[in-house]
């Protein structure tokens, strides 16, 4: 395992020219997504050096198959933060108007008219329509029977 080790660090030098020691970072290209690298980014002598080795085209499709993914479901999950927050707006509305609907009761101001009350005047009413279509009716036939 040191010999690895001591392989690795020879074909990575632990510094770039410029005397920085070069970052490790991560590649998330579609040709090489995922994939650890060296790079010095304060000089202009371009050092690069790959850490891992290269991926099959399998583990890219993989790789780029999860990103893609993710990306989907982190939309998916900002709609359903935008949704959510609507969501506790409206409630907020309703509670309030809920509130000043009890206020309103408490003092009087809302008179709503019991159901039972509501349906012993149906009967009524709809004979005050059906008599109102008849006699609209008949007077039609009586207007158009005219000599």
């Amino acid at each position: 395992m040191s010999t690895a080790t001591s392989s690795n660090s020879s074909r990575n030098p632990s510094k770039c020219k410029c005397s920085v020691p070069p970052a490790l970072l991560t590649s998330w290209t579609s040709h090489n997504p995922g994939r650890r690298f060296l790079a010095c980014k304060f000089c202009c002598y371009k050092y690069f050096r790959w850490v891992d080795e290269e991926q099959s085209e399998w583990q890219r499709d993989v790789i780029n198959q999860l990103l893609l993914e993710k990306k989907l479901l982190q939309s998916d999950n900002d709609n359903l933060r935008v949704e959510k927050s609507q969501l506790v707006e409206q409630v907020i509305e309703l509670r309030a108007e809920n509130h000043l609907m009890k206020k309103k009761m408490d003092f009087g101001e809302v008179y709503t008219v019991p159901l039972e009350s509501r349906m012993k005047r149906l009967p009524k009413i709809l004979y005050v329509i059906v008599f109102a279509l008849i006699l609209a009716y008949v007077t039609k036939q009586v207007l158009v029977f005219k000599p």
